[in-house]
């Protein structure tokens, strides 16, 4: 089911004029703009806030075999039926002497240490508003970076709460090759704190499984325009705004052409899109280029690698085009020990341009 998550392939110019197979007859398929739809998608979601409810109480006095899972509630008294489409039978803003809060009532405010945060993200010239649900920040000391790779498990639904995705076990993936408004989302939590625990069986013995300590746990609700917009897949219609539910344990930060320069340092321009970030104009962009200026020197020669360790709360400053290359956390025998890896970009000529993005340095 995970390839639900990735990127969409829609392309336009295939989409506004495709022909059909009959005579030379065309059929031309509209494609509704990004500036009417957002709107749009923009109430749709509103409306799903302000009409439902999440579990809160559930965080707020975690029993001990609570699985951090977010669950929504339906306003009864709003819909006129419950969860299952039947006539009331309670309200789910009740719960055991405790009322719950709508949704739509979290946005940009912090009651009991939860939060729903909008952001910005801007596709084609107009700007969609991502609604990012913080139940746990999580405790650890990396957010994963849009084009990093992050551990998680997640659930993916519509508005209707048709569930199109999910991994329940935690899955390693590529936020380079997703949605774009789940790579958003995943990057504004923390990961979980030091080493997951082993999980034994009856007989004492691992069973292939972890506990994660502090990690992130939230929801994201985004527009089409951040997920598959005019493309219908699989179970999702086209122009869907869509829900994920998130846990996030863990992150590694990606070299994605091994050049010895990570991917988020190739977003030249810090539009957290890739594609347009091409020094040499060739076929590849930069983060998938071995050479990025073409001159006869590869990438990774034209850097110099650092090491630190260094005690938590003492981290070093770094100098000019140096950048994190990797980050341990030496859990044995100092757990409060960290090993960092760094890269310096070294720029010959003096012109302000290091000289892996610098054909004549």
């Amino acid at each position: 089911m995970m390839n639900k998550i990735l990127k969409s392939t829609l392309l336009f110019f295939i989409l506004i004029g495709l022909f059909s197979c009959k005579d030379d007859e065309t059929t031309s398929v509209y494609v509704v703009p990004f500036a009417e739809q957002e709107p749009v998608d923009n109430a749709a979601i509103v409306e799903f806030l302000t009409n439902n409810y999440f579990n809160e109480e559930e965080f707020i006095t975690p029993a001990g075999n609570f699985n951090f899972d977010i669950k929504l509630y339906a306003d009864e008294t709003k819909t006129g039926v419950d969860e299952n489409g039947n006539d009331i039978l309670d309200t789910n803003q009740m719960v055991g002497g405790y009322t719950r809060t709508p949704l739509i009532n979290y946005v940009n405010t912090v009651i009991n240490n939860f939060t729903i945060e909008t952001k910005s993200i801007v596709v084609s010239d107009v700007t969609h508003t991502l609604y990012i649900l913080k139940v746990v920040q999580g405790l650890g000391n990396k957010k994963p970076r849009f084009c990093d790779e992050a551990l998680l498990s997640y659930e993916g639904m519509t508005l209707d709460k048709n569930i199109f995705d999910n991994a329940l076990q935690p899955v390693d993936l590529d936020l380079s090759s997703v949605v774009k408004g789940f790579s958003e989302s995943v990057s504004e939590f923390n990961i979980a704190v030091g080493l997951p625990t082993e999980n034994l069986n009856d007989q004492g013995l691992f069973d292939g499984t972890y506990t994660y300590h502090d990690y992130g746990v939230g929801a994201v609700f985004m527009p089409s325009g951040l997920g598959y917009y005019a493309n219908p897949v699989g179970s999702i219609p086209a122009y869907s705004p869509l829900i994920f539910k998130l846990k996030v344990y863990g992150t590694t930060e990606l070299d994605h052409d091994n050049d010895g320069v990570p991917t988020y340092v190739e977003d030249l321009n810090g539009n957290h899109d890739l594609s347009d970030d091409n020094t040499d104009l060739d076929s590849s962009p930069n983060f998938q280029d071995s050479n990025d200026d073409n001159d006869p020197i590869l990438t990774r020669e034209e850097s110099i690698s650092n090491t630190y360790v260094f005690d938590l709360g003492n981290e070093p400053v770094l100098g000019v085009n140096e950048y994190e290359i990797s980050r341990t956390v030496n859990e044995v025998p100092n757990p409060d020990e960290v090993t960092l890896i760094t890269a310096t970009y070294i720029d010959t000529d003096g012109d302000g341009i290091p000289n892996y993005l610098d054909s004549d340095s």
